[in-house]
Parts: C-alpha cells; structure tokens; sequence
C-alpha cells in the first residue's frame, strides 16, 4: 500500500544531517512505483531500491546519522581521520552550516588573499569595517536610486543626463552586490572603454561620485577606496580654436534674426551652447546687464552669474522678451547648417560684385564650440584675471589658464567686444 507522504511532489528529496547529504529519487516502470536511495559512503556512490517512500525515507535517515556519527564501518576512515572528522562535522553544527560548504569557502577565501592572511584575519578585518551589516544592495538598484534622487533633488537637467550615460553603462557591466566591486575591477573596466582619455576621466569622475553617494547611504563603508585609487588617464593636449573677430562679424551679419541671440550669447558671454538652449529671456536681465545661469540649466549643477558686455547689450537689445525661449526652436545643428551655407553665399556673391572671383571668396566654417573658447580667450586677454574669467565660465581656473591664457593679445580682445551690429539705416 503506497504511503500518502509518497505525493510530495519535489523530486529528489533530500535528506540532511549536518554534511551528510542524501538523495531519494521516484521510479516508474510500468506503472508501478518505487523509491531509489542515493548517498556516498568509502567513497562510492550506494543505492539502494524500496517499495515505499516512507521505507527509503525511514533508511535514509537512519543511515545520515550514522555516516554524520562518523562511524568507522560506515566512513572506512583511519581512526585519526575518523576523529578529526567527527569534530569537525560537530563544529559545523554550531554555524548551522554543512561541513562541505564551510570547508569549500575557507579554501576559497585562502586562495583569494595567495594564503597570506589566515580566514580569521580577514573575518575580524570584515568585522571592523562592519561589512556584515551593510545591506545587500545590487549595484544596479543603487544607480537607479541616485538618478532617482537626485532628479527629486533638483539637480541640474545636464548633470543628471550626464550621470544616466556613464552609471547606466556601469550597471550593465556589474551586476552583482554593490559591495563585491573591487578598484580593480573599476580600473580593468574604465582601461577597456573604446573611448577617448577625456571620456574615459569623466566617466572616472562620475563613478567616483556614485560611490561617494552610496557611502553616504550607509551601503558601503567609510573607507571603501571607490575609484580614488583609480588613476586619471593622461590626456593629449588639444587646439583651442577660436573665432576671428572678422569671422564673427559676418556671422552674425548674415545670421536669420532667430539665431542672433544665439550667436551673440555664446561669443560676448561664453555660455555653453545646451546653456543657451535651456535660457529663458527672464533670466536675461538686460537692464541690470547680467544673465542667470540657474544651477537646474548649468552643466556643473552650480548657480552662476554672467555680466552683460556692452557690445551683447546691443545685439540683444531688438530680440529681449519679458519671457520665453531664447532659443525658438529644437534643432540648433540644422540652424547652424543653415547659417553656414547664408553666410558662405553671401560672402560670394560680395565677392561677385567687386568684380573677383567668388569661387576664391574668403569662406567661413563652423567650429564646434569655437564660440564659447573665444569669450574666455578674448575675456581673459581683456581682464587680465583667470579667476574672474573662471566664475563667469563656470570653469575651473587651472583649465582656463592651462588652455586660454595666452591664445589672444588685448589689442584683438579690444577688438572682439567692440562688435557691435551695424546702425539701423
């Protein structure tokens, strides 16, 4: 007569006690049941066949206390291991761990430290830090909550952008416990991007500040080294390119009147062009002759203030508006296209009617952030005052005089700020 208990329908069972582990698997052969017993003893695999469940159960469990009593018939063991081994399957007992298991991570860990510092080093070590009571936070759940948060912080719209780039791609690549993330690994996995030494350093930066949030939020400790011991990557120097004051002035002569604001904003007030993009004319405030960059439309999150020259006064005089986009439409890369070819066309056909050869025209060309390089060329060859220049930028004052200082004299800054738009006729 089956056994009711024969319906438990996770298959092997498995009994337990202490190390021992032992397996009953469920047969079928022609409709007819029965119950296979499985362990390892003198180091062959048994099996051994019942009618009933509760028959092989009944046996399994007699023959675990007696593998787990360490006896000498039933282990095959020298009288000295035996003993060994049955004081240490009674220390197992008291970590409610199995023998195997702890055996197998002591050796582990050993492997892990070349042998050099004994487990119960690094257990008190563990303990100092406190590294058990951190919680099990996964990597990826802890970047989702730092763009979370500071979203809801009001952090600056470029700055979280920024932060979604590079820890997005850092969660892809560990997925695992925020805790088991070693320097190293930080180290291997910034040296691998396909990336340029720049990119690879604001990803360093930015990674940094990740685990600085973490610490903060108790998931890792204090002293947790992060990316600090991460070294920077050495960068190329690049060519600062800057706009003549000829080239500017024939862009914004030729300019369509929606992109004047633009031009004029980025050369006399060195704003970035994502800056200009997210400006309002509230924050323009031509009277008071200063414009507010609020820290929610700063790439560095920061707040700042940037003086109204008396040449951008001009240009911005016919366009200033009590509110609304600075900016009036979405795609200023098609703009700039456009102003290019305007500007190239028109400088042709001056060409053409002084009698020259258009096609040997004096041409222009975009440079890609050529705009804002000139205001803090130009400005810093004015001022005489990097620090100054620094605050109105929103950059540091060692990139500024690493890069800018002496690209321009003050006679072509005298120069640059005296473009003013032409007297209306």
């Amino acid at each position: 007569m089956k056994s009711a208990s024969a319906k438990v329908p996770e298959w092997p069972k498995i009994i337990r006690n202490g190390s021992v582990i032992l397996k009953i698997y469920r047969v079928e052969n022609k409709g007819r049941e029965s119950f296979t017993l499985s362990y390892h003893a003198a180091g062959k695999r048994v099996l051994k066949m019942f009618a009933s469940l509760d028959e092989a159960v009944a046996e399994g469990k007699a023959k675990a206390t007696t593998l787990a009593n360490g006896e000498l018939d039933a282990l095959h063991l020298r009288a000295e291991d035996a003993r060994v081994y049955v004081y240490c399957a009674q220390m197992a007992k008291s970590t409610g761990i199995p023998l195997d298991l702890l055996v197998k991570d002591a050796v582990e860990a050993v492997k892990i430290v070349d042998g050099k510092v004994s487990l119960l080093e690094m257990a008190k070590e563990f303990k100092r830090r406190k590294m058990h009571e951190l919680p099990d936070k996964m990597l990826p759940v802890a970047v989702d909550e730092m763009i979370e948060t500071r979203t809801k912080d009001g952090t600056g719209d470029a700055y979280v952008r920024v932060l979604k780039v590079y820890l997005n791609q850092l969660k892809e690549s560990f997925n695992c416990q925020l805790r088991a993330v070693t320097t190293g690994q930080l180290a291997d996995y910034l040296r691998n991007q396909d990336v340029s030494s720049r990119s690879k350093n604001n990803a360093r930066a930015t990674i940094g500040a990740f685990f600085k949030f973490c610490k903060e939020r108790g998931w890792l400790p204090r002293d947790h080294e992060g990316i600090e011991l991460v070294p920077k990557f050495k960068e190329k120097p690049t060519d600062i390119t800057i706009y003549s004051p000829w080239e500017i002035t024939q862009f914004l002569n030729h300019s369509r009147p929606e992109m004047v604001p633009f031009l004029a904003i980025g050369a006399f007030a060195g704003l970035r062009s994502a800056e200009i993009e997210r400006l309002d004319w509230s924050e323009v405030h031509l009277a008071d002759k200063f414009i507010e960059i609020k820290a929610a439309k700063a790439k560095t999150a920061s707040r700042r203030i940037v003086p109204i020259t008396g040449n951008l006064a001009k240009w911005l005089k016919d366009y200033a508006k009590d509110e609304g986009r600075v900016v009036p439409f979405d795609n200023v890369n098609k703009q700039i296209g456009w102003l290019v070819e305007d500007t190239n066309l028109a400088l042709k056909e001056a060409a053409e009617k002084d009698g020259k050869d258009p096609e040997k025209a004096k041409m222009v060309k975009w440079k890609k952030n050529a705009l804002r390089h000139s205001f803090i060329s130009y400005r810093v060859a004015e001022t005489h005052d990097v620090a100054k220049v620094a605050l109105e930028a929103g950059n540091s004052p060692q990139i500024i005089f690493q890069h800018y200082r002496e690209l321009v004299q003050p006679k072509e800054a005298k120069a640059w700020f005296g473009i003013k738009p032409a007297p209306a006729k």
